[in-house]
This record gives C-alpha cells, sequence and structure tokens, in this order.
C-alpha cells in the first residue's frame, strides 16, 4: 500500500469497523463512492505517480477533511437496557462517567421504588422495527441488562422465549443500525448443571469452553443468547455483529445470615462465586473498549465468566484476563472473612 494510503482509506474499507466513532459519512453519498473507487484503483497502481491520488484528494475533500472519516478521541456512545434491573442499576454510574450514555427500561424506578435520573421508558419487545433502529442509530456499542420477569413462579418456557425474541431484535437491529458491539448480560446459569459434580467433589473448574448444561429454562434462554450471538458474529448472515456474553455469578453482597438454615456449601457456593462492584463495572467496561474480541479463529465473539479475584475459585476467568485485560480487584475470602470464619466454626 502506497504510504499515507492507509490514514486516508480508514474506516471505509473492511467489513468492521475500528474502536472508537466515525464521522457519518455513508457508502450512498456518491462523493465518498468516488473515492473509494479512486481509492481502490490506487490499490492497483504505483504510488504517488498513480492518477487516481488527485481525484481521490478532491472526491473526498469536496465536503469534508480526510480526517473527517478516521476514528476520533470522542466518547462512545452507548446504550443500557434494562437500566433500573439489578445488573443495570450497579452499573449505570460507571458508564455514565465512562461514555455518553443513554439508558432504557420498560419502568424508571429500581426495585426499591428509588427513581433513576435519566432512564427513558422504552419497550424493546413492543415498539416496531423502525422505532428500535431509531433508537440504535449512532450508537458504538450496546450493554444489554434487559430481562422481562417470568409470569410464572418457577418460570417456562414461554416466559424466556420473550427474552430471547427481545435479544434477537437487539442483534438484528443493531446490525441494521450499524451498531459494532453487544454486550450482554448473560449468567452462569447457562451451565449451572456443572454446580453438581463440583459440590460432589468430581470437578473443580468450569470453564467458557464447556458445552453448556442449563438445569432451568432461564439457564436455556441465556444458552439460547449465547449462541444466537455467535450467529450474528460469525459473518455468515452478512456483516458481523461484535458480540461479548458475561455469564455473572453473584453480583450482590453475599448475607451470611440468608443461610442460617442452609447448608456451609451453599455459602461457599456464592462467596465462590461472588463478584462486586467495582469488578462487575471493570467487567463490563473492559468488554466494551477492548480493541478485539476476536476469538482463535477470528470470530468476534466471547463468553467470560463474571467473578472477583476470589480464593476460592470454579468460574474461570482465565480468558477474561487474557483477551480484555479484566484485572479484578476485589476477593470475597478478604471481603468477608469474619463471616467465612463464623460459618466454617458452624459447619
Amino acid at each position: 500500500m502506497p504510504a499515507g494510503l492507509s490514514d486516508r482509506v480508514g474506516p471505509l474499507v473492511g467489513s468492521r469497523r475500528p474502536p472508537g466513532r466515525i464521522a457519518s459519512a455513508t457508502l450512498s453519498d456518491p462523493q465518498v463512492n468516488l473515492g473509494i473507487r479512486h481509492l481502490t484503483q490506487e490499490l492497483r497502481g504505483s504510488g504517488d505517480s498513480f492518477p487516481g491520488r488527485t481525484a481521490a484528494r478532491e472526491a473526498f475533500g469536496a465536503r469534508r477533511p480526510v480526517s473527517s472519516y478516521v476514528v476520533t478521541n470522542e466518547r462512545k456512545r452507548v446504550l443500557l437496557t434494562g437500566a433500573t434491573g439489578a445488573i443495570g442499576s450497579q452499573l449505570a454510574p460507571a458508564l455514565r462517567e465512562a461514555y455518553d450514555l443513554r439508558m432504557i427500561d420498560v419502568k424508571d424506578n429500581d426495585r426499591d421504588g428509588h427513581a433513576l435520573d435519566g432512564v427513558e421508558i422504552f419497550d424493546l419487545v413492543e415498539r416496531s422495527d423502525g422505532e428500535v433502529v431509531d433508537l440504535f442509530t449512532g450508537l458504538d456499542a450496546i450493554v444489554h441488562c434487559g430481562y422481562l420477569q417470568p409470569t410464572s413462579e418457577t418460570g417456562s418456557y414461554a416466559d424466556e422465549r420473550r427474552n430471547l425474541d427481545m435479544t434477537e431484535r437487539i442483534y438484528r437491529l443493531g446490525v441494521a443500525a450499524g451498531v459494532r458491539r453487544v454486550v450482554a448480560a448473560s449468567t452462569n446459569q447457562a451451565a449451572k448443571w456443572y454446580e453438581r459434580p463440583w459440590l460432589a467433589g468430581r470437578i473443580d473448574r468450569v470453564t467458557p469452553h464447556d458445552y453448556p448444561k442449563p438445569d432451568t429454562f432461564y439457564g436455556w434462554a441465556k444458552v439460547a443468547y449465547e449462541s444466537l450471538g455467535f450467529l450474528y458474529a460469525c459473518g455468515s448472515l452478512g456483516s458481523s455483529l461484535e458480540v461479548v456474553q458475561l455469564r455473572i455469578v453473584v453480583p450482590r453482597e453475599v448475607d451470611a445470615g440468608a443461610f442460617a438454615d442452609r447448608p456451609l456449601a451453599s455459602y461457599l457456593r456464592d462467596i465462590t462465586g461472588y463478584i462486586s462492584q467495582r469488578d462487575l463495572q471493570q467487567l463490563f467496561i473492559k468488554s466494551v473498549d477492548a480493541a478485539s474480541i476476536d476469538d482463535q479463529f477470528g470470530v468476534p465473539f466471547q463468553i467470560f465468566y463474571g467473578v472477583s479475584d476470589n480464593a476460592r475459585t470454579f468460574w474461570s476467568i482465565t480468558n477474561a484476563r487474557e483477551v480484555i485485560g479484566y484485572a479484578p480487584e476485589d476477593d470475597s475470602e478478604v471481603r468477608f472473612a469474619d463471616d467465612i470464619a463464623r460459618m466454617l466454626a458452624r459447619g
């Protein structure tokens, strides 16, 4: 490639945009198309001697400088769905600080009835495709924490199918709107069955690469989100959407009093799966910001477990450390040391 040419081609060449914001230029713009044709011809030429260089400069410079087509340092535009939920409400403060954030949910108050400033009422299931595309247009990433609560006590296929349909719309209409990346709140429930042999002492670790084995419809639905996300990421449907699935385990403070009449193993399970709020925020932000989330085959898709740097381990976070630089700061063994000592003494 002639020297300096890559800077001018920038994000207009290739199937996926690089990180950061890109000024609004579409392939339907005749001047942009003209510039691309000349630049394509120039790639086949011999550097500065090729006459297409001047024409390309003129085509791109007619309405805006070439630099407006390259990555800028603007804050990413991010949408948070399910902003008032258990996960979304913990993420909101950090996401507001990091990004140009927009928040939506089907209600504007949290579980305690407190109103959250800046949350827009928007139903991703009931709104039309056109309305959803309008909402998504101009976004760099969607952090999807939206969830429709089941109508039955135990949950059912029909309950969870609504959530699967909502997630499918986010993938499909996100692609249509030009969204680069979706970071979705999944759950350890996608592979919860593995806790049975773990508690029986038959296995020591579960990784995101182990075959998913849910034991509830809720877990099944999360597996379906993940599988569908890979479909949109692998490129077989056309444009490749970057997808990260975060299998969150215990995103709350562990109250030993709640386990007074329960087996010690149940308490230690939550200690093992604990993730602090600041580690949860870091995990999501690094999933949004990572320059690349490509897997070993070049597919922009990852599944990470969401736990802190706990001394007691079962859910592996090795790939999150390696791929996005996740560096959790907290350890449940330290955070709950006194409670753990009392519970172990109780037996």
